[in-house]
């Protein structure tokens, strides 16, 4: 490919990488060295939540899409809100009643039902979300195709239709152990080490493009034990707390932090979630 002026765009993040297409720009012809930008500051999520994310994505190395490596430093956002809510519960029923707590108090406070995305790892986890919501009286939808339906409803979807969406307010539910990583997406080590390190990779990504999908408001949920990509620290990670609204959730924060919501999160080493990325 001969160079010319403004003659190509390209915007990629390498951390939300969900699916096998692994490529190199200058492997196709598209010579990007020198010609590269970083963009590090998120203006479609809070830094509370674009830190999680980060911590999501810790002891991986992710390339550039040109066979260097993607570093998270110096990634930041200058909006601010609650941290996210982790809650764990002994059995599905209590984890999916919680669940309509939190979107009903989402809603009351303000919140409108399609501003409020409820993700999953699998379909039949979305069809118990769909079940336990409906049943409670809440409107639904489950998105197909592309793009966000329109239509007052709580929008319901696996992780992977998530992909270039965002929301309000957003709940990740079923995060458990033995849901993610997905034993049936990950090869076993035993037969191929590195397609096996890849696939935890993509496990890894699709949880992070989940998180990131909201704007305001975040809560992860599991039964049993947590997923290990939710504390790759090994950290104990609490068992059930109340569902917050967002309001409810930043006041909290400026409680315990003394914060002020119009300080901006720069210089901390939140995610990859830049302007321009999807």
């Amino acid at each position: 490919m001969q160079p010319g002026p403004n003659d190509l765009f390209i915007v990629g993040d390498a951390h939300q990488r969900i699916y096998d297409n692994r490529v190199t720009l200058s492997g196709l012809g598209i010579e990007v060295r020198g010609r590269a930008h970083r963009l590090t500051v998120s203006y479609r999520t809070t830094a509370e939540i674009l830190r999680f994310s980060t911590q999501i994505l810790a002891n991986e190395s992710y390339d550039d899409f040109d066979g260097g490596l993607e570093t998270i430093a110096g990634y930041h956002s200058p909006l601010r809100g609650p941290r996210p809510d982790l809650d764990g519960f002994d059995d599905r029923e209590a984890e999916l009643g919680e669940l309509v707590t939190a979107v009903r108090l989402w809603i009351d406070s303000g919140v409108r039902p399609e501003e409020i995305g409820v993700l999953s790892r699998t379909k039949r986890q979305t069809e118990e979300a769909v079940t336990a919501l409906t049943t409670a009286g809440l409107a639904t939808v489950r998105l197909k195709g592309t793009g966000r339906a329109r239509t007052e409803a709580a929008q319901m979807m696996t992780m992977h239709r998530a992909k270039g969406l965002e929301f309000r307010c957003v709940a990740v539910q079923g995060a458990s152990a033995d849901m993610l990583p997905l034993a049936a997406a990950v090869t076993s080590a035993r037969a191929d080490a590195a397609r096996h390190q890849q696939d935890q990779m993509r496990e890894r990504s699709l949880l992070f493009v989940a998180c990131t999908r909201a704007r305001d408001a975040l809560r992860i949920s599991w039964t049993g034990q947590p997923s290990p990509l939710l504390r790759p620290d090994g950290a104990q990670l609490a068992r059930h707390s109340p569902a917050r609204s967002p309001e409810q959730g930043h006041q909290a924060m400026l409680v315990t932090e003394g914060g002020d919501p119009s300080v901006t999160g720069g210089g901390t080493p939140d995610s990859p979630e830049s302007s321009a990325s999807g």
